[in-house]
């Protein structure tokens, strides 16, 4: 028991490390939150996340502690973010084998104390330590993603939210996930909400927006032209900086729609056009 218990120390000791060597195995890809080059704040939310996981992780294999709350937290966490199930699957890989690398290493480096049958025990402790994390994790997942589609159904179900601030002002509020199908409800149900509101000016806001593709961007980009012929002045706000950073990677242009950080900079703008307003 005593080899068990450095075991647990050291995995402890070395939680930094391996959250830093998961986190510089990180590539330049599409995806922005596992993308080396996300934001120096991402970085550390994924180290904190890193280091909670790996206590976990030590907790499962050493007092057989069930993941459920840490799984349960991060799958909605992802979820909530857009994360495809498909890219946390592959940083779990690239975090199991992390792990393994630094066990191994406790082993040579007490190499005196540490036998086979110790090896071949951690071994079977780590990978079902590590599948009941991951099975845990993807039930709790698919069972946001259900949530979010009933969510989801029933957003389409009471229409697009353009809300009237002004004579001839409204806002158009956009939250989670917009996929194809949902931007192009939204592209049929926007004109005629605009129109029959007369207004000039449509401050459509992406805040609760985490991710954008190209065909939804084209979609998007339609409604504000279509908007534009019925001489509604189309403003973005509150684009979020992943989605910045996946708009230029992607190429999507948005230098010829006038943009706003928030929804109280573009309100301040057209209510008060005279006024200075810091932007």
């Amino acid at each position: 028991m005593v080899i068990e218990k450095q075991l647990y120390a050291f995995m402890l000791d070395h939680s930094h490390h391996m959250a830093e060597d998961w986190l510089q195995s990180r590539a330049t890809e599409e995806y922005y939150i596992y993308s080396l080059n996300a934001s120096r704040e991402i970085g550390s939310t994924l180290r904190k996340q890193h280091i909670k996981f790996t206590t976990m992780l030590a907790d499962c294999m050493m007092s057989g502690h069930d993941p459920y709350p840490w799984a349960k937290e991060l799958a909605q966490q992802r979820k909530s973010a857009g994360v495809p199930l498909i890219k946390i699957l592959q940083n779990f890989n690239r975090c199991r084998e992390i792990s393994w690398r630094y066990i191994q290493q406790f082993a040579d480096s007490y190499a005196e104390d540490v036998r086979t049958s110790h090896i071949g025990a951690w071994s079977l402790q780590f990978n079902r330590a590590f599948d009941r994390v991951i099975e845990v994790f993807t039930s709790h997942y698919h069972q946001f993603d259900d949530g979010v589609t009933f969510e989801h159904r029933n957003m389409i179900q009471t229409g697009v939210p353009v809300i009237p601030i002004t004579g001839n002002i409204g806002i158009l509020p956009l939250v989670g996930e917009l996929d194809t199908f949902r931007a192009t409800f939204i592209q049929e149900q926007t004109l005629n909400k605009a129109s029959s509101l007369k207004l000039q000016y449509l401050i459509i806001d992406l805040s609760g927006v985490y991710t954008l593709d190209t065909t939804v961007a084209d979609e998007l980009f339609t409604v504000i032209k279509q908007l534009s012929l019925l001489g509604i002045k189309a403003i973005i706000s509150g684009i979020r900086p992943e989605i910045a950073q996946t708009s230029i990677k992607l190429g999507l242009n948005f230098s010829d729609i006038l943009t706003f950080g928030s929804l109280k900079v573009a309100l301040a703008h057209l209510l008060e056009p005279k006024k200075k307003v810091k932007i």
